[in-house]
């Protein structure tokens, strides 16, 4: 073992074994200051078994806090992409119940798609002619921008509805109607200016038997 002065630091190699239990008392040759010497030995043996056992511990929680602030920020992200990934391909959702989120996504540069957004379609009637046996049909009406935007224009959809028990119906809607027959209107344009006004008329159709009325939506 290494031996070392308490009042001058000089440092002596003593042989452990010769020093007992209790200890001895040494004296510096250099300085001749005197100190009891304890047995590293009997120093290892007095030591509590579990001195190290707090360290361990303190690193114990650091890891653990370290891990938590991890799944923490982990979990904000996540939530975050979430709530850009709703945002994104909820547009037509989010436009249709709420209708002024429209300039939010317009700012951000996300122009609405849901077809005939801020469009208006009015005065529609149906016509029917007769043509031989066969009973035509077509519908006139007009559709306003009613934005003060440029609004993209769809084609018209077109479908005429009879009861439900009938058997040429295509799709069923709510139980009790369905649709007999469909079709679309394609306009020469693609967009219309902010408050413009165009009529349309369809062109003839052979009206299907059994319709009851007939709808018209972007």
């Amino acid at each position: 073992m290494i031996a070392t002065c308490p009042n001058c630091s000089k440092r002596y190699m003593l042989d452990d074994a010769l020093l007992p239990k209790e200890g001895r008392k040494v004296r510096c040759i250099a300085c001749k200051h005197v100190w009891r010497q304890a047995s590293e030995l009997s120093s290892s043996l007095n030591t509590p078994p579990l001195l190290g056992v707090p360290d361990i511990a303190i690193k114990m929680n650091a890891s653990s806090e370290k891990q938590s602030s991890w799944l923490s920020w982990i979990l904000f992200l996540a939530i975050l992409l979430s709530l850009i990934c709703f945002l994104i391909f909820g547009q037509n959702f989010i436009i249709k119940v709420w209708p002024q989120g429209e300039r939010f996504y317009n700012i951000i540069g996300l122009q609405a798609s849901l077809p005939g957004a801020g469009l208006s379609i009015i005065n529609t009637s149906s016509q029917v002619q007769q043509d031989g046996s066969v009973e035509m049909v077509w519908l006139t009406g007009d559709v306003v921008n009613t934005t003060d935007l440029v609004r993209p224009l769809s084609p018209l959809k077109i479908q005429s509805i009879g009861e439900a028990s009938h058997p040429k119906c295509l799709e069923t809607q709510q139980g009790k109607e369905c649709v007999l027959d469909y079709w679309e209107h394609s306009f020469s344009g693609n967009s219309m200016l902010p408050g413009e006004k165009i009529h349309f008329e369809t062109e003839p159709r052979p009206k299907a038997e059994g319709t009851q009325h007939i709808s018209v939506a972007f």
